[in-house]
């Protein structure tokens, strides 16, 4: 006990001395035999640990460590090596000891501290590998179309394997897991995933109990996934948006998400219900309004958007939970068209809570299963063949990790082509493409040509004009994933008339 008090007493702290009382003082209290003297070593070392430490920040890409106690800051020196600052940290505390790390970082500042803990973490432990991320390509944001300040991205993402309805990934974080999948709570720490640690919490409207891990591939900074601690089946019903909305109100400006849960529109496991989540401005946000609509005291956005999308804003959030609903239940049973399988119907969703307007918005994509009607058209899926999740629906695509060399052969080959052709007129039909590359041939003149042919009179490099279409391919391929078109007005009036019918 005297050495207890003295690590979580002294006035000029070292490094060691706190990491040392957080991580080893409950290793140590193993060893004694009482269980009931164990429990209390554990419980006194824990609160003088809360009243004295006031920051333990990780620093992983500059391999720092910052300890401070009682406001007092003691940067690590600069000489020692990665090696000695991971020993230092000691990658190997537990889920138990890393969750009341993180629950003291959150009360004290805030949920993005507490997220970025756990995201410096899973660097440090090597679960996330940030050199792989840096392989990914993140185009400019895309202005260059007919929806209003919408800024689509498109990324290439050459961190995580394509995945293919019906196939499973070669990569051993897919074939190696515990539990019945490879989201499963069983895997926080497991053999196969030593560095992976997570943040627990249970939901206050639907008392559901959940964690919150990275992902080993994020798609973007603060990019999480928030799981089910049960192996349930991924079903939207109304705990679904009440989760979504309870998330989003304990963490103003994060945004919280949740694919489909039929075959087809999004989600890769439908075996295990989670959500996607991050703290990201999404394209689908800046989008304008094609009609306005009104109920429960919420507005109800039409908004124009290459995919069908209603957002629900709303200052109270059962109002907008409510209203909500009603539309999922109106679109998952409404008759609308023998064109739209009904039991096929669902959704994909997002939610946020501004905290500046101190108002919920929850948006809704009208989604159908029936393929290959509501899939990306076979010209397209050169480009992308996986299904569209609900990141995708919200404005960013993330392709695949192939297109980043087969889009650096494909400039070398239109350059060549065009450079030796002796004809006024460019046949495209006449290019000599590998098999690699043959896919590539309709869209090339769907695409390419006609985007060259516009552009005659502007000097553009091959390369851009393979970036900007690529661009115009992901906005069409939001229009195919939708089962309600554009400008498809009696649709969607349809839909609002149903909802308020409350079926």
């Amino acid at each position: 006990m005297n050495i207890i008090n003295h690590l979580a007493l002294s006035q000029l702290p070292s490094s060691r001395k706190v990491l040392y009382l957080y991580r080893r003082v409950f290793r140590l209290a193993n060893q004694w035999e009482k269980e009931s003297e164990r429990d209390s070593i554990r419980d006194e070392a824990r609160d003088k640990f809360h009243k004295n430490m006031y920051k333990a920040e990780l620093d992983y890409l500059t391999y720092t460590i910052t300890i401070t106690t009682k406001g007092y800051s003691i940067p690590k020196n600069d000489s020692h090596s990665k090696q000695q600052d991971e020993t230092t940290i000691d990658i190997n505390m537990t889920q138990k000891e890393i969750q009341m790390i993180q629950e003291t970082i959150i009360n004290r500042d805030g949920w993005r501290a507490g997220m970025k803990y756990l995201y410096d973490y899973s660097t440090l432990s090597r679960y996330i590998q940030e050199e792989r991320l840096h392989l990914n390509i993140n185009y400019e944001p895309y202005l260059n179309h007919q929806y209003t300040n919408v800024p689509f991205q498109v990324t290439i993402n050459c961190s995580k394997p394509e995945i293919i309805s019906g196939q499973t990934p070669k990569e051993s974080h897919y074939n190696q897991f515990e539990g019945k999948c490879v989201i499963c709570y069983e895997n926080i720490a497991s053999k196969s995933r030593s560095g992976l640690r997570a943040y627990e919490f249970t939901c206050n409207q639907s008392g559901a109990q959940f964690f919150r891990q990275f992902p080993p591939y994020p798609y973007f900074n603060g990019h999480n996934v928030i799981i089910d601690r049960r192996h349930v089946d991924q079903h939207l019903t109304i705990d679904t948006i009440k989760e979504l909305l309870d998330i989003c109100e304990t963490m103003p400006g994060y945004k919280v998400a949740s694919n489909s849960d039929r075959d087809g529109t999004g989600a890769t496991n439908l075996l295990h219900r989670h959500y996607q989540a991050g703290d990201y401005h999404f394209a689908v946000f800046y989008a304008q309004t094609k009609k306005e609509y009104h109920h429960n005291d919420c507005t109800i956005r039409w908004l124009n958007y290459p995919s069908a999308c209603l957002q629900i804003r709303g200052l109270q959030r059962e109002q907008v939970e409510n209203t909500s609903f009603k539309l999922f239940n109106a679109w998952r049973n409404g008759d609308f068209s023998p064109a739209l399988q009904q039991p096929l119907q669902t959704c994909s969703f997002i939610a946020t809570f501004d905290e500046t307007e101190k108002m919920f918005h929850f948006l809704i994509f009208a989604r159908n299963a029936q393929q290959p009607k509501f899939l990306t058209r076979p010209s397209l899926q050169c480009i992308k063949k996986e299904f569209v999740g609900i990141f995708e629906m919200c404005g960013r695509a993330i392709l695949p990790g192939r297109l980043k060399d087969q889009l650096s052969r494909l400039e070398s080959i239109l350059i060549d082509f065009e450079s030796n052709s002796n004809d006024d007129a460019l046949d495209y039909g006449k290019i000599v493409l590998d098999q690699e590359h043959e896919i590539f041939r309709q869209w090339i003149n769907d695409y390419y040509v006609q985007l060259k042919n516009l552009t005659t009179t502007t000097p553009t490099t091959t390369k851009q004009l393979l970036i900007e279409s690529m661009n115009h391919t992901f906005i069409d391929i939001l229009r195919d994933n939708s089962p309600i078109k554009e400008n498809d007005f009696e649709t969607i009036d349809k839909w609002i008339e149903i909802m308020k019918k409350d079926l």
